[in-house]
């Protein structure tokens, strides 16, 4: 009865440690450690403990600017391939490459993409804001499907495309941008938003309108979020701010296109600045109508570095429909561009990069207005995301 006993006792603890060895994690993390190389790290809950995104898997160091269903997908900024991997047996493994051989002087700089399929990404540049191009990717297969140079006109010499706002609705790509002189540190933003609307999957650019409203209509990197989509409007940020370029006059604000027109919205205009004159950028789409933005308190910033080295990023809460601004009060953090907010129900999590080169995760609950601290994080976050 004795040896029965322990036979028992053997198979439900080796089951146990099976279980164990097998059990998914719930979120992952990505992003940079200390040494400045990238982590993926996963982690069991974003509201108690303290982990260290150099203990997770290592990446090649591409620049990560999406994730869907466990894929991750990134550029090498030095030579233009298109990476993906996939989280499997709780790591990320890589899952091959695409060379953008075929487009000379692509660069994630001035860049934007787009879903078209579960399977299908549109990706676009301006090389370095010389020349719009476009790549459909598939994804699944990892292949090029089609590429080319969109028909806007190029601009003058001198000149530059600056502010890229991309993004693919219902088959309509909209293409918001203005036109500055970028050699010319001193020179002001231009004063225009141009509206590229272009029918995919033709390509073939239908009408180009303008609004003198503000200007920069978007962003300068391919993983900065700057737009979203709600009740048949797309939103998008006007950053006419110091840390991009500056234009005396014009401030920032939400504008918005009702999809399948041509034109931006005249009738909604939506003003973010405030009474001490903070900086605003990107539009974190957190879905139901809302969106994040990190202000930049200018007191703050005493020289260009202090953008990215000192705590200048507040953080506001918007409301795009009915044009209400709401100042959370998560502690203040590095100025950043990534998409490292994740919303589970109710509850927004958002990962606050602070000048120690840490993070912390802090919730803010959209009924209840409460705000808590979480996961503490040993190194920069790029990425927050629910693991499949």
């Amino acid at each position: 009865m004795g040896f029965y006993r322990y036979c028992v006792y053997f198979i439900l603890l080796l089951l146990a440690s099976c279980a164990v060895d097998t059990e998914q994690a719930n979120f992952a993390v990505l992003g940079y450690s200390p040494s400045e190389n990238t982590f993926f790290k996963t982690i069991d809950s974003l509201q108690q403990g303290e982990v260290d995104l150099a203990d997770g898997s290592p990446t090649r160091g591409e620049l990560f600017f999406a994730e869907k269903e466990g894929n991750y997908y990134g550029i090498n900024e030095d030579n233009g391939q298109f990476s993906k991997y996939r989280y499997e047996n709780n790591r990320l493994k890589f899952y091959g490459s695409i060379p953008f051989t075929d487009f000379t002087g692509w660069t994630p700089v001035a860049s934007w993409y787009s879903w078209v399929s579960d399977h299908e990404m549109l990706i676009g540049s301006s090389r370095r804001g010389k020349q719009f191009m476009y790549a459909l990717v598939d994804v699944k297969s990892m292949r090029v499907l089609k590429h080319g140079n969109l028909d806007i006109p190029l601009p003058s010499k001198g000149i530059n495309y600056g502010g890229i706002m991309g993004r693919l609705v219902d088959n309509n790509l909209y293409l918001a941008y203005m036109l500055y002189k970028y050699e010319d540190k001193t020179a002001a933003a231009g004063d225009t938003i141009y509206l590229a609307s272009i029918d995919y999957p033709s390509m073939r650019t239908r009408k180009i309108t303008t609004d003198v409203r503000s200007t920069f209509p978007g962003g300068y990197n391919l993983f900065w979020q700057v737009s979203a989509v709600y009740e048949n409007y797309l939103y998008f940020i006007a950053q006419p701010g110091g840390r991009l370029r500056f234009h005396p006059t014009d401030r920032p604000a939400v504008m918005r296109i009702k999809i399948g027109s041509d034109l931006i919205d005249p009738d909604y205009f939506f003003p973010l600045h405030n009474e001490r004159g903070d900086e605003f950028y990107g539009l974190y789409d957190i879905g139901g109508g809302k969106a994040f933005t990190r202000a930049v308190d200018l007191s703050k910033v005493k020289e260009f570095s202090a953008y990215f080295a000192a705590n200048t990023a507040d953080y506001y809460l918007l409301d795009l429909k009915n044009r209400l601004k709401q100042k959370i009060d998560f502690p203040t953090g590095k100025l950043d561009f990534y998409p490292n907010f994740y919303r589970n129900g109710d509850q927004i999590f958002a990962a606050i990069n602070d000048s120690s080169g840490n993070a912390s995760i802090y919730s803010y609950g959209l009924k209840t207005g409460q705000i808590q601290k979480g996961l503490r994080i040993k190194g920069d976050v790029i990425m927050l995301n629910k693991l499949p």
